[in-house]
């Protein structure tokens, strides 16, 4: 009893590098640096005139008080949210750019490694189909040559009318 597989075909080719997606994976992990506080830097301090010097050196290093965080005020505990500077953004860009080439990279690569895979496959099943295509061939070749053999060594049966 032969069990029937399913067969294998391989359709399509392997995602290639694409500049258009890269881009876009990227600028979809530069708007979420700009969304949180990855592109802030929370200034605190004990006392009030401290924070405000803390604000005033920030300032000068390049760095902005957040419009979008709230300056918090409470007992012996100040603080608020400061942008990075835009020399300071662009490095950390530059990381989430190595960060993201290296996650599409990897991507690209699993997504081959997959197509090979199934090729692999698809390969494995022609050449066993071919083995069993030519073993059943010749065990029907074998079983005519006994069959022939079988037929010659009897005469018909003569059967009176």
């Amino acid at each position: 009893m032969t069990a029937t597989k399913d067969k294998i075909k391989i359709t399509g080719t392997p995602p290639a590098w694409d500049q258009n997606e890269f881009e876009s994976r990227l600028s979809q992990w530069v708007h979420l640096y700009h969304g949180t506080d990855e592109s802030k830097e929370l200034v605190e301090a004990a006392f009030e005139h401290e924070l405000l010097q803390r604000v005033i050196d920030k300032g000068k290093a390049g760095y902005t008080v957040s419009p979008t965080k709230r300056i918090y005020r409470g007992e012996l505990n100040y603080s608020v949210h400061m942008i990075k500077p835009e020399e300071q953004q662009a490095n950390d860009i530059a990381a989430i750019k190595v960060k993201v080439k290296a996650e599409y990279i990897e991507h690209l690569q699993a997504e081959r490694a997959k197509f090979e895979n199934k090729l692999r496959q698809q390969l494995i099943q022609a050449a066993e189909d071919k083995e069993r295509k030519s073993a059943e061939l010749i065990k029907a070749k074998k079983l005519a040559a006994i069959e022939k053999e079988v037929q010659a060594c009897y005469k018909p049966l003569n059967i009176p009318d």
